[in-house]
């Protein structure tokens, strides 16, 4: 990995060999654009930098400054800028190249940390819920609710979490080059661990989003033995299209999967 602070792991991604009878079922990690724009902002941030400075250059201008005056101005702070975002992306960049995410049969593991490296084992049976979000540039995010006896600490799974669920928290796979096969992935895991079957005496409403934006409501169906499964049809403003399956994790609870098609 060329990352001194994790040379001594057994294996990429776990603090020791897994037990028997254990396996991995997927490995993934964030892509660097992502980590940049949903964690540090950097296209928000040099398009208000640029405002500021543009701004700034017009007002003196029409002050009546001289032009050489402007421009000494003009540099130094354009200068500024460019270090403040240079300094984010190599964040961004350190922060995607130290995280993975490790999915077994048993557990999900979460590794980041730059200075001071972290890892965090969350059992399969203690997480309640997994929900999927898809973005125009293909990426994708997997939210995750634990139980509610479980403590987690925000500043030890950052930036792996949702800024948005301070309490409780809700751990947030980042930026997936294929959120899709994740989503498989958990979909198979809780299989293993939880009873599915189709039924419909019962119907709870979920929201599934896709694009960053919209969402749609669909139903879990519960048959009388407590067994979950769920679908749903979905239409984004974006034009996506495309059905959600799901299976249960928990009590009323779903870990979904979208399979969109451009419409």
């Amino acid at each position: 990995m060329g990352m001194t602070e994790y040379e001594d792991e057994p294996v990429e991604g776990l603090p020791e060999y897994l037990p028997e009878g254990e396996t991995m079922v997927w490995q993934g990690r964030p892509t660097t654009a992502a980590m940049a724009r949903r964690v540090f902002y950097i296209p928000h941030l040099a398009l208000y930098f640029g405002l500021l400075i543009a701004g700034h250059t017009v007002y003196r201008l029409m002050e009546g400054v001289s032009a050489a005056q402007v421009m000494g101005t003009f540099v130094w702070q354009a200068g500024l800028a460019a270090v403040v975002l240079v300094l984010l992306a190599w964040l961004a960049r350190s922060y995607a190249a130290s995280v993975i995410y490790t999915l077994t049969s048993e557990r999900l593991v979460i590794r980041s940390g730059v200075a001071l490296p972290m890892m965090v084992n969350i059992p399969i049976e203690q997480i309640t819920a997994a929900d999927m979000r898809t973005y125009r540039d293909g990426t994708g995010d997997i939210l995750l609710k634990p139980v509610a006896d479980r403590k987690l600490h925000w500043v030890l799974l950052w930036p792996n979490v949702s800024a948005w669920y301070s309490r409780p928290i809700r751990p947030l796979l980042r930026g997936l080059p294929d959120p899709q096969r994740a989503a498989d992935a958990f979909t198979a895991v809780a299989s293993q661990h939880y009873r599915v079957t189709a039924g419909e005496q019962t119907a709870v409403p979920v929201r599934v989003h896709a694009g960053g934006e919209g969402a749609v409501t669909g139903r879990i169906e519960r048959d009388g033995r407590g067994a979950d499964t769920a679908e749903a049809s979905t239409r984004t403003p974006n034009g996506l299209g495309g059905s959600c399956h799901g299976v249960a994790v928990g009590v009323g609870r779903v870990a979904k999967r979208c399979d969109l098609r451009a419409t």
